[in-house]
């Protein structure tokens, strides 16, 4: 049966198609909702892989948002997925504009301006992340930048940044590029033509979109690439309300000024949050205010409107450009540009397949950013369509990066996308925490951890174990817009009342004390927590986890086809670690699967990813019409895991029997079983299973949320009578930055950051999830892929680098690395920094990253051979550090810890805690 999702509440209006004189198909393999920057690029990148495309515009092209753009591309950003996608976009510009004659791209490069030394520490990480991918730039000082831009003061300044290959994007050039070039390979282009509603067949999919006008066009994909509008294409397809909140952003031009040309670069003075902009003999000047105005009433007939500039808010950006540029206070005011633009909670797009809807996709919510981000993404979106999975990582602009219970709360919507807003320029701290949104989720321990002294990260909505102190409670506050508003008396456009900033914030002063490059004042309270969990015992809860149940006729088939690793001949109780790939190899997904039954099988999943690996195997299970179904039960359980050598003696003295002490005895590796617990002098059954993520003897307690508390407390009073019968037998609280450190000591890996979908197994060094099945079956999603890459060899591979902490000479604390840096091998740069981690056993700083073979380095592939030959360095801020590389986990190799075999290993393990300076936050105490 037809089923119509949604009324059409939009205006009728007069449908045709555009100038190429096509009329609306009766169907199309996908409709584009939304012809500015995005839809048209998507179009063009849809149709250029062969996919029908109609884009339907409701008023003109370019409409909304991209007709008052700036357009300005700057590709130095801090991670290297924005790199690569806006360095693919601006190829793409100047192709189009040979190709076209359209103006399109004006290449007068980019500058940054720096007030303060850690500015310029940010702005040399930029560089060094730059030279990896050929983006010329150089650090300059204040003098240097009197040279390329001479408009400019440098009163107060340290020093910049220059790209000179950047530039600017003509916002209407572009789309009629990108346009025309669709039409000429097929595509239709329907100006004038809104949407009216999304029909979706019986099952849930996608079948047809129905226009303003009446005409239906049967489709199975639909792309809502409607900008500030995506919530009126999300309602008429039926979904819950995007991540989306509709801002006014401004900037104004000047009259002419004299010196001021096209070939001055644009300008971004971070610290002073303005940017200044090339416009003829005119200057552009913009910015991001702490105190924006929102549009919650987002009118659907705003085509090419603007809003009357409130020179009270634009005023702090005022004082901005008048300070970094004199000149532009005293020339006049051509015209000011006050319009719409759609922001997220955490600055990044919301792109890829609705994790509700089959066949619906976002490209929306780009923060300013469409023009820049626009060919790389539009590309990649083509691809994900087509291929079923992007090429690039693209999970930090993925919409199931966030969780429903955030994305359905209007507060946490409106709170953080305020924060990511205000903050759009501060500097990328590597372990800076946002004060907006917190408390959303949280574990059945989330009090006693509070009252323990935890210091919470924030991950998916959820309340994570960061590091425990002693300073006492550093709860997250309900947020106060920084008191941004509170001076005007309320939040513009909200009607909310303006509060002040809170007086005194812990929980602020701690994520504070984070930011930062060097150390962080966390540092020696993490070094306890991994001594415990090295020599004693650390107690982690992990209850953040995702975790489902798969069953079914299938679910055995199911299985199978989704992991790398074999699934159907496991016994009762194994637990596997797997991957689970696309087509082309990448690693969607790594997980644990255990066997609960024949045909029951509970998938514990990564945190912060659960959403998109929820959607990732609904997605297969659907495709291949498997008898199967996944439940989500991630917030009915707990997790505690125990790490260290004195575990499993900690959890004996929890058991409820004897006959429970022997199964913990007996329990081996990867396994798992029913415990009986005693609780309050009652026995509970707990799922236990022998795992590890630091590389120590370790068991891991799932256990339903309505015991996990009194388990928790259990747990604590035993740890404090085994610390009473041995003093020297520490068992302590830990949190994620502890997990971090000795993870990356052992040589296992993140996801989004080790390994992704761009990264096949055998290159992320995580090979043996598939050989058994790689040599003798059962088939599986992306083994094809694999078994060719096997045959043909490794063109790139995940290496780990170790570097000296501490000057071996004097003892001083060498600055930590913090990802991002580059990778040499003999004077070449082969590869780039992904994640970092201080190795408190080692006291050294662990590097990982991928390295790349080229054509002059003479071989043919990666091999261990060709890895341990020569000398290996990193490139930090314009330096070279020399490194050590490890062809095997740089702690317990042999996986003897792992197996509980202490007895052959130095049982004095060094983890240093004190930094060769004063902390703010020194020594911690037992927690």
């Amino acid at each position: 049966m037809m089923m119509r999702a949604a009324r059409n509440t939009g205006p009728a209006g007069r449908c045709f198609a555009s100038q190429s004189g096509n009329q609306l198909p009766s169907s199309a393999d996908c409709v584009v909702v939304g012809g500015g920057s995005l839809g048209a690029s998507i179009t063009y990148h849809l149709q250029a892989k062969g996919v029908q495309t109609a884009m339907l515009e409701r008023h003109q092209l370019t409409a909304g948002t991209t007709w008052h753009s700036a357009g300005m591309l700057w590709r130095l950003r801090p991670g290297h997925t924005s790199v690569e996608l806006q360095s693919y976009t601006r190829e793409k510009c100047i192709e189009l504009q040979d190709k076209t004659g359209f103006g399109v791209w004006q290449e007068n490069g980019g500058l940054f301006i720096a007030n303060t030394p850690e500015r310029l520490q940010e702005y040399k990480r930029l560089s060094e992340l730059g030279r990896y991918y050929g983006i010329e730039s150089c650090v300059l000082s204040p003098m240097d930048i009197l040279d390329i831009h001479p408009l400019l003061c440098v009163d107060g300044v340290v020093g910049g940044l220059y790209s000179p290959s950047d530039g600017t994007i003509d916002p209407a050039g572009v789309v009629q590029a990108y346009s025309r070039e669709a039409k000429r390979m097929g595509a239709v282009v329907a100006e004038k033509t809104g949407l009216g509603s999304v029909e979706h067949d019986g099952r849930g999919k996608i079948c047809a979109v129905v226009t303003e006008c009446g005409q239906r066009i049967e489709t199975g994909r639909v792309v809502n690439a409607a900008g500030c509008w995506a919530n009126e294409v999300a309602e008429k397809a039926g979904i819950p309300p995007l991540p989306l909140v509709a801002m006014k952003h401004a900037m104004i031009v000047t009259d002419q000024i004299e010196g001021m040309h096209p070939g001055l670069p644009n300008v971004r003075d971070h610290d002073l949050s303005v940017y200044f902009k090339t416009q003829g003999d005119s200057m552009c000047l913009g910015g991001y205010e702490k105190n924006p105005a929102f549009w919650p009433d987002v009118d659907p007939q705003f085509a090419f409107g603007l809003f009357d500039l409130d020179f009270d808010t634009f005023g702090q950006n005022l004082e901005g450009h008048m300070t970094r540029c004199p000149v532009s206070a005293e020339a006049g005011i051509k015209s000011t540009v006050c319009g719409p633009e759609s922001f997220t909670p955490d600055h990044q797009p919301l792109v890829g397949p609705d994790p509700s809807l089959n066949g619906l996709w976002h490209c929306c919510g780009f923060n300013s950013m469409g023009m820049m981000l626009g060919g790389g993404v539009g590309a990649e979106l083509a691809t994900w369509m087509v291929e079923g999975s992007a090429s690039k990582d693209m999970f930090g602009m993925d919409v199931a990066r966030f969780h429903p219970d955030c994305t359905s709360s209007p507060d946490w919507v409106l709170h953080s996308t305020h924060e990511s807003y205000a903050k759009t320029y501060a500097i990328a701290f590597p372990h800076d925490e946002h004060l907006a949104g917190r408390k959303q989720r949280r574990s059945p321990l989330y009090h006693h951890l509070l009252e323990a002294g935890c210091v919470f990260q924030g991950r998916h909505g959820f309340e994570r174990p960061g590091y425990f102190s002693h300073q006492g409670p550093a709860e997250p506050k309900e947020y106060d817009f920084s008191g941004a508003y509170h001076e005007q008396g309320e939040v513009t456009g909200l009607g909310l009342e303006g509060v002040p900033r809170h007086p005194e914030d812990p929980f602020r002063d701690a994520v504070e004390g984070e930011c930062t490059f060097s150390w962080r004042e966390s540092f020696a309270a993490v070094q306890q927590e991994a001594r415990a969990a090295r020599t004693g015992a650390a107690v982690f809860d992990q209850s953040y986890f995702g975790k489902f149940l798969l069953t079914g006729r299938d679910a055995v088939q199911a299985a199978e086809w989704l992991a790398t690793a074999p699934i159907g001949d496991r016994e009762i109780g194994s637990v596997v670690y797997t991957a689970l790939c696309n087509a082309r190899g990448g690693v969607q997904a790594d997980l644990t699967i255990t066997r609960d039954s024949d045909d029951r099988f509970y998938i514990a999943s990564g945190g912060s990813t659960a959403t998109q690996d929820k959607r990732w195997i609904n997605t297969v299970i659907e495709d291949q019409g498997f008898a199967a179904e996944l439940e989500d039960v991630s917030d009915d359980y707990a997790i505690l895991s125990i790490q260290g050598p004195y575990s499993r003696t900690l959890l004996q003295m929890m058991a409820a029997t004897q006959a429970d002490t022997t199964t913990i005895d007996d329990l081996k590796f990867s396994h798992a079983t029913d415990l009986g617990i005693t609780i309050d002098g009652s026995t509970h059954q707990v799922r236990c299973m022998r795992l590890t993520f630091v590389g120590e003897l370790g068991f891991e307690l799932h256990a339903h949320k309505s015991i996990a508390g009194n388990l928790y407390s259990t747990l604590m009073a035993a740890g404090e009578e085994l610390s009473e019968r041995d003093p020297e037998v520490v068992v302590r609280n830990a949190g994620y930055h502890c997990i971090d450190s000795l993870s990356a000591e052992k040589g296992y890996r993140h996801w989004h950051a080790d390994l992704s979908n761009a990264d096949t197994p055998m290159e992320a060094g995580i090979g043996f999830v598939a050989t058994k099945k790689l040599k003798s079956g059962p088939n599986f999603l992306g083994r094809d892929a694999l078994l060719q890459q096997k045959a043909e060899g490794l063109q790139r591979k995940l290496v780990c680098l170790t570097v000296e902490a501490q000057n071996l000479e004097t003892g001083d604390w060498m600055e930590p690395l913090n990802g991002n840096e580059t990778i040499w091998k003999d004077g070449e740069c082969v590869g780039l920094v992904r994640s970092t981690a201080y190795g408190p056993t080692l006291n050294k700083t662990i590097a990982y990253g991928y390295v790349d073979l080229s054509p002059d380095q003479g071989v043919r592939k990666v091999t261990n051979k060709w890895l341990s030959t020569g000398s290996w360095q990193i490139g930090s801020v314009g330096e070279k550090i020399d490194a050590t590389l490890h062809l095997k986990a740089p702690f317990d190799p042999q996986n003897l810890r792992v197996k509980g075999e202490y007895e052959n290993v130095v049982p004095d393990v060094n983890v240093h805690v004190e930094l060769g300076r004063a902390d703010k936050r020194e020594e911690r105490g037992s927690v």
